[in-house]
């Protein structure tokens, strides 16, 4: 049997990070740039459940049976043997790898979490659509966060650009133009979870304040579908630096990112932001097609330990 390759791309969320925690709407979209893949190999002389895990990246090197009942690799398995009716999984080795640095804000996680579920359900014949792909990683990325959003293992299954409420559900952005994004890595790990539990503090204390914050928030991803939809490049420029002066306000940004917003801009961006929990992680700037080698390089004089460079294209059937 050939070995099975599953690949998922990294993700950032454009506008309304952070608010969408408290009901408000984001936008997130795919990055195909960089990636997380699983890859089976059969092992015919193996017994069930003998499958053996490689992931170099996190130094695991272990057996499905060794790995505690909640570790999300087990958790893989396990789903995909009650999605296929399976008591047991075929022996196998799984190595999964990735591209996407962890606590940068891009989705780590999740892309890992979909490549597993893609790999795992087409070793045993399971062919599932993008909506359940979506699903059985969001069961695995509990054991990573607790109690994600889901936004991340959505974009990440689609590999579209989506609109996002926690809860009620997400639809598919067709952008009338392509975007060029420049993704610059601060070299610090972000820290979602002190990240959203600090938002959470400071909003008890200061309910009225932060709410408006959040439904400004909430405004700018509305006018950001919008302008995406329309092609409004240069106004959506603007949303994503108006969307990081708030990010800011409520205690989330970090010197060196606030930097980095502000050389993008300098350098001929149309506007950047913080994306992610903040903190530390990543910024990312919209620019012109023809400048973003050069904001690329400034980001990365400017502190930037990694830059990506990535095209969202715009709906086919425009």
């Amino acid at each position: 049997m050939p070995a099975i390759v599953a690949k998922a791309p990294a993700k950032t969320i454009l506008v309304g990070e952070h608010a969408v925690v408290y009901n408000q709407p984001a936008i997130a979209f795919p990055i195909n740039q960089i990636k997380a893949k699983t890859t089976i190999l059969a092992n015919p002389n193996g017994q069930p459940d003998e499958i053996i895990f490689h992931a170099q990246d996190i130094f695991l090197d272990t057996n499905y049976m060794e790995l505690p009942g909640d570790h999300p690799f087990r958790v893989a398995v396990d789903i995909i043997k009650k999605e296929a009716r399976i008591h047991h999984y075929p022996a196998c080795t799984v190595r999964i790898s990735s591209e996407i640095p962890i606590a940068a804000g891009l989705g780590s996680s999740a892309a890992i979490s979909v490549s597993l579920v893609k790999g795992l359900s087409l070793f045993v014949g399971l062919k599932l659509n993008n909506q359940k792909i979506a699903d059985l990683a969001y069961q695995i990325e509990i054991k990573y966060h607790g109690t994600p959003s889901g936004i991340d293992n959505t974009v990440i299954s689609f590999n579209q650009p989506i609109y996002f409420i926690k809860n009620k559900g997400f639809h598919i952005i067709n952008p009338k133009e392509n975007l060029t994004f420049v993704i610059a890595n601060s070299g610090i790990l972000g820290n979602t979870k002190e990240a959203v539990s600090g938002v959470k503090k400071r909003w008890h204390q200061n309910q009225d304040q932060y709410n408006e914050l959040f439904n400004k928030i909430g405004q700018i991803v509305a006018n950001a579908e919008n302008a995406i939809i329309s092609g409004d490049i240069k106004y959506l420029g603007s949303l994503l630096t108006e969307n990081h002066k708030i990010l800011t306000q409520i205690g989330v940004s970090h010197p060196i990112l606030d930097t980095m917003v502000k050389v993008a801009i300098s350098s001929g961006a149309l506007g950047a932001k913080l994306c992610g929990s903040g903190l530390g992680g990543n910024m990312i700037a919209l620019t012109p097609p023809d400048l973003a080698e050069k904001i690329a390089g400034q980001l990365e004089k400017a502190g930037a330990v990694q830059t990506i460079i990535d095209v969202v294209q715009k709906a086919k059937n425009e």
